[in-house]
């Protein structure tokens, strides 16, 4: 391929060709042909010298799973395998400038390479975006000493897929939060009690036939001259499903801000939490028939971090296609759980109701929380007198929906909560603490 200055050259030539020919002039015929002739020789003779697959090109990661707030380190390595000098070359790696901010360095080099050489760049990127997002492809100039020809190709396989985790910020307080003694102090005693064999004292009480001999109390018997047993109380566990509306009407807010991040959040919030208290944990998230997505429940602590890379894969897109999520739902889960459903129920109201009634035969306890569409979008905004009297307008209307809705899962016994960004973290966890402490789910 021609680059600047040999494109520049034909149109030179061209010129002179012109020129000779309309004022009879043998000179600039000659000039031009030489011109002309100069450039169709260099062109094939620039790619028989410079081979460009003699160039291997790869990047090198410090790692692929980041948080929102982390960097990432990227290495580019060039490596001339031939014996040719490349007297200039441009390597570029490629981003999408929305997901990634350069914070250091150049994700591109201009230089060239001697035979057997090898050279290379790196830079740093800071994630904008929680997902999944690829990096790349990195691609290749080369181009002559004189600049009149250049080669450019994509490097194969060169593009790398980034896991992007929500902030660590959000990880450190939810860890801070998931701790018993954290939630005790600020939510009081969680745990639903079961009187048995466990190993926490319950209370007292008279002996009755069949107690076991190693149950009585003989101090409290000798004071009271009656036979006394002590009893334990052991803590139930629940299975917690979070099931997530992953619809395109999630998506509405500021990019980092919207309903569906903060349903993230709350998910790996409560996820954290109920695994600190031994319970199982599931997520579910769904939007049309493509895109369902199951994490099969599961305990213990270190499950968290597999929530954590589930949720990160998960966008937004297309309409909600409820009744079928609900079918995939239960074909895969039918033991009775505590289920918590994020969703701004922005959706027919029959198909929504349809869709929670297929829940009811498995006796799940079933919380909605609701993130209110406008309080979402118009959040931390300076808006206009006009702008605010349209965003009044549509949450009336929204908030009429939603209260269709509410009536209609009244009859089923399903609650409804309706949350801001404010107070959306805290309304989920009471509603756990509520319904562990009323032994619901069990």
């Amino acid at each position: 391929m021609l680059g600047g200055k040999g494109r520049s050259l034909v149109m030179f030539a061209v010129f002179f060709l012109t020129a000779g020919f309309a004022f009879v002039n043998y000179f600039l015929i000659y000039f031009g042909i030489i011109l002309l002739f100069s450039t169709v020789v260099s062109l094939p003779l620039f790619y028989y010298q410079m081979n460009v697959e003699e160039l291997r090109v790869h990047r090198e990661l410090e790692k692929e799973k980041v948080f929102k707030d982390d960097f990432v380190h990227v290495k580019v390595i060039i490596e001339n395998i031939g014996n040719n000098n490349f007297d200039f070359i441009e390597v570029r790696d490629n981003f999408n400038l929305d997901l990634f901010k350069l914070i250091l360095g150049e994700n591109f080099i201009s230089t060239r390479i001697g035979p057997r050489e090898v050279i290379s760049f790196s830079y740093i990127l800071e994630p904008q975006v929680r997902g999944e997002y690829p990096l790349g492809p990195l691609s290749i100039t080369v181009k002559d000493r004189l600049g009149f020809n250049s080669a450019e190709r994509i490097v194969p396989d060169s593009i790398t897929d980034i896991l992007v985790y929500p902030p660590y910020d959000d990880i450190k307080r939810i860890e801070i939060l998931g701790s018993k003694r954290s939630l005790q102090l600020n939510f009081g005693e969680l745990r639903s009690k079961q009187k048995g064999l466990g190993s926490e004292f319950y209370g007292m009480r008279k002996y009755v036939f069949g107690d076991q001999f190693r149950l009585i109390d003989w101090k409290a018997s000798v004071r009271t001259q009656k036979l006394i047993v002590r009893e334990f109380e052991t803590e139930r566990d629940i299975t917690v499903m979070i099931i997530l509306d992953a619809s395109e009407s999630m998506a509405g807010g500021a990019i980092e801000n919207t309903k569906f991040e903060y349903s993230i959040r709350a998910c790996m919030l409560l996820a954290k939490v109920a695994l600190t208290r031994r319970d199982s944990v599931g997520v579910f998230a769904f939007s049309d028939k493509k895109n369902f997505h199951f994490l099969k429940p599961k305990s213990g602590e270190d499950f968290f971090y597999q929530i954590l890379d589930f949720v990160a894969r998960i966008k937004c897109s297309s309409r909600a296609s409820w009744i079928e999520a609900m079918d995939y739902f239960i074909r895969r889960h039918q033991k009775r759980s505590l289920i918590f459903l994020i969703s701004d129920l922005e959706s027919d109201v029959k198909e929504i109701s349809q869709a929670i009634k297929k829940l009811l035969p498995f006796n799940h306890t079933i919380i909605i929380i609701n993130p209110f569409s406008p309080f979402f979008e118009v959040h931390e905004l300076d808006l206009s007198s006009t702008d605010k009297a349209l965003a009044e307008a549509i949450s009336e209307e929204m908030m009429e929906h939603i209260l269709t809705i509410k009536q209609e899962m009244r009859t089923y016994g399903t609650n409804i909560i309706t949350v801001g960004p404010d107070d959306m973290m805290n309304l989920i966890l009471s509603s756990y603490m509520e319904a562990k402490k009323k032994g619901k789910a069990y």
